[in-house]
């Protein structure tokens, strides 16, 4: 039997020429992917010049729609949103690389501007061990190096000691046990580094908050979803609207952090930088609240009434997250 010879029988475009065809499946090819596999024409076997040139245009591609994207994203409440619904996305970041690229870009910058001083962070007093209190002496030797070591901690009105006084959580296994132990000898032991170096914990922790709002996102999607249940809107609807406004905080937050710095920089104009923060600050809780009323569409009360209840529920979340957060910085530090 003969076997069918796709590539070698690839049609004939409007001047004669042999139309090229895909070297995976034999159709021809009509652009730079397979119609029928899609497959890419340009593979990576090819000179490293074309690479970086792809490259290139892949980059300044992303560059062009970021600014045609922030314009909307800073001033216009709800617009991406509603124009991604519309099926108008292609002229835009998408929600989810614009969250990536300004929540990375945001928190970079955070790591230079904002600063704890050389103040050391104060812990609060470390409580002592009552046993230890009849010898003067001894006790300011054992509190010195209890200092260098960590805060002194308690359990079951003793001091904590990973072996003669651990923490036993009585309906984990023995292993769970161990690891929470270690755990807080970890922390026992960043605490007293954090109070010589602070600008460690604020390296620590500004480096965890992007992986707290990802965790949060699909939470306040979930929020949406039921706070406009009879919308009959999907799940993805929500998850769009909330992935742009937290764009938009992050976005903010950047314009806060930028002006901040360029007043410490030139201080004569300070005070107008400082009225440009306190504006970006009041537009935040405004945005927000435009944005849900121009996405959802309801009337004013409701609107309100539910904007006050998101807004309440996801700060509690917020502050557990930062909390996690800081706790997480101090033991993994």
């Amino acid at each position: 039997m003969n076997e069918p010879a796709a590539v070698a029988a690839a049609p004939s475009d409007a001047t004669g020429a042999a139309t090229p065809a895909c070297q995976n499946c034999g159709a021809p090819l009509l652009g730079p992917h397979c119609y029928r596999c899609g497959q890419p024409i340009n593979g990576l076997v090819r000179h490293f010049s074309s690479i970086l040139g792809d490259f290139a245009d892949s980059v300044l591609n992303i560059d062009a729609r970021v600014f045609r994207t922030l314009g909307p994203l800073f001033a216009k409440p709800g617009y991406l949103s509603r124009e991604y619904f519309a099926g108008r996305r292609v002229r835009y970041v998408s929600p989810v690389r614009l969250f990536v690229f300004l929540s990375i870009v945001t928190f970079f910058v955070a790591q230079m501007v904002v600063s704890f001083g050389d103040d050391a962070i104060d812990f609060g007093d470390t409580p002592r061990a009552e046993a230890a209190a009849g010898s003067t002496a001894a006790n300011d030797d054992d509190g010195d190096e209890e200092d260098e070591d960590g805060p002194t901690l308690r359990f079951n009105g003793r001091e904590w000691d990973p072996k003669t006084n651990p923490v036993d959580v009585g309906w984990l296994p023995a292993f769970a046990d161990r690891w929470v132990n270690e755990q807080i000898g970890h922390g026992k032991a960043n605490v007293a580094e954090l109070k010589r170096n602070p600008e460690r914990f604020k390296e620590a922790m500004l480096g965890a908050v992007p992986s707290t709002l990802f965790v949060l996102l699909p939470i306040f999607a979930l929020m949406l979803k039921l706070m406009y249940l009879f919308k009959r809107r999907l799940y993805m609807e929500h998850l769009i609207v909330a992935l742009h406004s937290h764009a938009f905080l992050c976005l903010a937050l950047l314009l806060v952090f930028a002006l901040d710095a360029l007043g410490e920089a030139v201080t004569a104009i300070a005070p107008a930088t400082g009225l440009a923060e306190r504006l970006v600050a009041l537009w935040m809780p405004i945005y927000l609240l435009l944005m849900q009323k121009r996405v959802y569409g309801q009337g004013w009360l409701m609107t309100l009434l539910k904007y006050g209840i998101l807004g309440f529920s996801y700060m509690l979340l917020l502050s557990l997250g930062m909390v996690a957060t800081v706790v997480a910085s101090i033991v993994w530090l």
